[in-house]
């Protein structure tokens, strides 16, 4: 996928996440149990939107996000790069701040 600099994705394109899950996978994701995610569910009270695709119950990413609170943030190709030199340590913008940062409490 070639994309300009000026692009942006977003943030489950990034890391290639599934565009929906199964109602367990949800359920764990919120804290619930399975028999409590089923029983909501049928009971019309789970705590994101689902639908029901034949016999099995399907809860979007961005749903799934929504209900915990997760926003689906665009994410810029720049701010990607300057994530990855951060996480490996080769972040020359950072070092600088980091050092001036120690002579201020005075290590």
């Amino acid at each position: 996928m070639t994309r300009h600099r000026d692009e942006s994705v977003s943030f489950t394109e990034v890391f290639e996440l599934p565009t929906r899950v199964n109602l367990r996978t949800a359920a764990e994701a919120l804290g619930l149990s399975p028999a409590t995610a089923y029983r909501r569910a049928r009971q019309g009270e789970f705590p994101c939107r689902l639908r029901k695709e034949g016999r099995v119950y399907v809860v979007r990413l961005v749903d799934l996000m929504r209900g915990l609170g997760i926003q689906d943030v665009r994410v810029h190709d720049d701010d990607i790069e300057a994530g990855a030199r951060f996480a490996s340590g080769n972040d020359e913008e950072q070092a600088p701040a980091r050092d001036s940062r120690r002579r201020r409490r005075g290590r």
